[in-house]
């Protein structure tokens, strides 16, 4: 018999099959806390996200809104004292390199790696609080949580909550957009917000339009931009602090300075050269923020009777929309004043937020309208009285004296639409005597607008002779505009939270009116009438820009204001110029003077994009077309 081989075997041992169970079990274990951990760790960021109100769309909304900080105690009645943040949005791709990588150097040089948190910088921040330099540990994730959501209150549990929406952050952005985020959220001194603003105030550089500037952005000057963030009070381009400081980002960078040399950075005037534009007149971005923060303020104090402390505010403002009305003004407005007109009163409103973007006016400016409210007088005949763009109505003289058209002549038997087109005046005192303004006011209700037919006679009231609140007016057009989408327009407040936790206080935003088929077909009957005033024989003759402009022209009884509204399917543009004394002035103008300045507003803030047309959407009839 064959002896078996002498192959050895192998075979688990007695003790050795325990030990294999228990490292799968604790191995199991080990997955099991993780994954409960992660779990929990979602669920927790998820709670305090919810808690915050923290979303895709609420985060850009923030990071593009210009921001108030208001004590109603104190700025109730003093609101030009209340401090404002100027944004001016910029996007990632318009910003240089050299400038990411000064603030990343300065600010956050591991930020593309890290998970929203960096626990070395925390150890460090944390040691460093017992020496002579305390540090924070904040990544730029961090600090965008903290400025967008969780706010400023020292507390322990506001770190926590800041990690926590950082991570969040972190879930629902890439870099890139956290990044940019960051490029328009820090306060950057002087008044404005993120490095667009900050570079237009204090070097006269824009990243958003390095083409068509003298100005060449340097090294240096991101450097000195970037270290701002750390301290933009004490700190900032007009400091000889920030020379030192931003000197020293840039040999950290390994790049050899050119204007902030050892030498230059020694003298005590080097701000007033390097960032000259700071220190020039009329240079601050957000002097042109004034209308807006005293209307914001007011009706804040309105609002909000009975709250206390600090608020931040968001706005519906622009600052771009701001620079564009601003500078049609100043190209157009001089001739105008000259003649007399010294009083100029100027609004944009979004038509599809029912924001106000700009403005140029108190927060309770009056104005005479004119013929600018024709329009909605005629919402009564065109939704109540089955009257049609078509009806004919008598451009002939009627009462005593004779109601006259500021052409002194008459055209006789005419249809609405060219009786609104041509400003036609005693159609519609003949309206108003016939329907009365109880019928223009019924409609005006519908349309929950504070704008109403009061305090004159039938001629005045249907001429626009009685001042009217501007706001009053401006919300009825933009119901109109919008076909009812906005009804409680125009709005300037977005959002105000209190500074310490950040509790929203006061949220608005556009308010649509219910179904109203035959208000419907009004306003988009009113669309085509006065898509007609543009038109050649239009008192707004030259308002097109694109195709389907609509507007109406206004001037008083005795030539005092002149008003010109105009809208498209984007926005309601209102210009309005008076004189403060009548008697002074030196030419009577009529409303068409304003057709240049609106068409140059209307042209830049649509950027040489086409709305769209007007009309209030498919299934709407108007009868007689």
């Amino acid at each position: 018999m064959e002896a078996e081989a002498d192959t050895p075997r192998l075979e688990e041992t007695p003790d050795e099959a325990p030990r294999y169970r228990t490292i799968w079990l604790v191995l199991s274990f080990l997955i099991l806390i993780f994954g409960c951990g992660l779990v929990g760790v979602h669920s927790w960021v998820d709670a305090v996200a919810a808690r915050y109100g923290a979303s895709v769309e609420t985060t850009r909304e923030r990071v593009h809104s210009n921001r108030l900080i208001v004590d109603l105690s104190r700025h109730r009645d003093q609101p030009w004292n209340a401090p404002i943040e100027e944004a001016m949005y910029v996007d990632y791709d318009d910003v240089p390199e050299v400038m990411r990588q000064a603030i990343l150097t300065s600010e956050d040089s591991w930020f593309f790696y890290h998970a929203g948190f960096n626990p070395i910088a925390i150890g460090k921040a944390l040691l460093s609080q017992f020496g002579d330099d305390p540090r924070g540990g904040s990544t730029i994730t961090q600090q965008i949580a903290k400025q967008v959501y969780v706010g400023s209150r020292r507390d322990f549990g506001r770190k926590f909550d800041e990690l926590a929406i950082a991570l969040w952050l972190e879930w629902h952005f890439s870099k890139k957009q956290l990044l940019e985020f960051y490029f328009n959220t820090p306060f950057m001194g002087h008044n404005t917000k993120g490095i667009e603003a900050a570079a237009r105030y204090y070097f006269g550089y824009s990243f958003k339009r390095e083409r068509t500037q003298s100005v060449a952005f340097t090294p240096d000057m991101a450097a000195s931009l970037a270290v701002t963030i750390k301290n933009p009070t004490a700190g900032n381009p007009t400091k000889p602090r920030n020379m030192r400081e931003a000197r020293r980002l840039l040999l950290a960078m390994g790049i050899e300075p050119k204007t902030l040399t050892e030498k230059a950075v020694a003298s005590a005037s080097l701000p007033r050269r390097f960032a000259a534009h700071a220190f020039a007149k009329d240079r601050r971005l957000s002097d042109q923020f004034g209308p807006a923060r005293d209307l914001a303020v007011t009706r804040l104090s309105r609002r909000l009777q009975g709250i206390e402390g600090g608020l931040d505010v968001v706005t519906f403002y622009s600052s771009e929309t701001q620079l564009y009305l601003q500078s049609a003004i100043e190209k157009y407005a001089p001739p105008i004043r000259r003649a007399g007109y010294d009083q100029l009163t100027a609004v944009v409103v979004n038509n599809v937020t029912g924001g106000i973007e700009a403005i140029v006016a108190p927060p309770d400016a009056k104005i005479y309208p004119g013929s600018t409210v024709k329009p909605l007088l005629s919402l009564c005949a065109l939704v109540d009285k089955g009257w049609t763009a078509q009806t004919r109505v008598d451009d002939a003289p009627i009462g005593v004296p004779p109601v006259r058209n500021g052409d002194r002549r008459y055209l006789g038997r005419i249809s609405l639409e060219q009786a609104l087109a041509a400003s036609r005046n005693p159609p519609f005192v003949a309206m108003m005597r016939r329907f009365g303004p109880g019928c223009a006011n019924d409609v005006l209700s519908r349309m929950k607008t504070g704008f109403r037919f009061s305090g004159g006679r039938d001629r005045s009231l249907a001429l626009g002779a009685e001042p009217v609140d501007l706001m009053d007016l401006l919300d009825a057009y933009v119901t109109v505009a919008t076909c009812g989408k906005v009804s409680n327009g125009p709005l300037i407040l977005k959002e105000a939270r209190q500074r310490g936790d950040q509790t929203v206080v006061l949220e608005e935003k556009a308010e649509p009116l219910a179904k109203d088929a035959r208000l419907t077909a009004g306003f988009d009957a009113l669309h085509e009438m006065l898509q007609a005033t543009t038109g050649p024989t239009g008192t707004a003759n030259g308002s097109r820009f694109v195709n389907d402009v609509a507007a109406k022209t206004g001037t008083s009884d005795d030539n005092r204001q002149i008003t010109l509204i105009t809208f498209t399917r984007a926005y309601t543009v209102l210009v309005s110029a008076g004189a403060s004394d009548p008697s002074k002035l030196k030419r009577h103008l009529s409303s068409h003077a304003l057709v240049k300045m609106v068409h140059n507003i209307n042209a830049n803030i649509h950027g040489g994009k086409d709305p769209g047309p007007l009309g209030c959407g498919p299934g709407t009839v108007v009868a007689g077309r």
